[in-house]
């Protein structure tokens, strides 16, 4: 990685609209582990409304109140325990239809998207993480942290870079994270004049917000926010 590539993004990065995550920026996350599980999974190759009404059909099904809060706030309370969610397993036909979704992980012979949250549901409740709670602690155990990310990457639609788990514990309040997809990378190459791979956007972008003095998550959005107004 070369200082210039960093000066560059850093440049092209004050001039985007970078909220910072503070109550009165009006961001919200979500406040069930469950829809962040959904998110996770079906955001990958899809446009994001669809994402949002597939947590929004899982959340009416079920009944959950506080589907999300402001960043930089307290957790309202009454979350909706992932074992809950897991045992939508039983009947993985009606759980697509619940969600009017039968995307898959990959066009040719991939899993349900709903199989695959499923999947991940299993293993994040075996590993002993039912709350958004649950995620803060694993993230400061790094040897139980890669013991549920190994099992995570199992599950189909995993992909070369780990994108989809990264975005998971991003979603669950792991503002240090990055996802490089599509919108971010496309961002990336149009300010470096190069392709842009996963692993260097990451190690980009980390060092970006640093000298900019925002959170690596606060940076990510800020260039998909643009992107996205930029219909690219």
């Amino acid at each position: 990685m070369e200082e210039q590539d960093i000066n560059a993004v850093v440049i092209a990065a004050n001039r985007l609209d970078i909220i910072r995550c503070g109550p009165e920026s009006g961001l919200k996350r979500w406040a069930h582990l469950s829809l962040c599980v959904l998110d996770a999974v079906f955001s990958i190759n899809a446009h994001y409304s669809g994402v949002v009404n597939v947590c929004r059909r899982y959340a009416d099904h079920v009944g959950l109140e506080h589907r999300l809060y402001l960043r930089g706030t307290e957790h309202p309370g009454g979350e909706e325990p992932l074992s809950l969610f897991a045992q939508c397993a039983a009947d993985m036909d009606a759980l697509a239809a619940v969600l009017d979704n039968r995307g898959r992980t990959s066009p040719r012979g991939g899993i349900l998207k709903a199989e695959a949250a499923m999947e991940y549901a299993r293993i994040l409740v075996d590993h002993g993480v039912d709350l958004l709670i649950d995620v803060e602690k694993l993230l400061a155990d790094e040897n139980r942290l890669a013991k549920v990310e190994k099992a995570l990457a199992r599950v189909p639609g995993h992909g070369a870079h780990g994108v989809r788990v990264s975005y998971l514990w991003m979603l669950a309040g792991d503002d240090t994270g990055i996802k490089p997809d599509r919108m971010v990378l496309n961002w990336l190459a149009h300010v470096l004049k190069r392709p842009m791979g996963v692993p260097e956007a990451r190690t980009l972008l980390t060092a970006a917000a640093q000298f900019i003095g925002c959170t690596p998550w606060e940076l990510d959005h800020a260039i998909w926010l643009h992107q996205r107004g930029m219909g690219k």
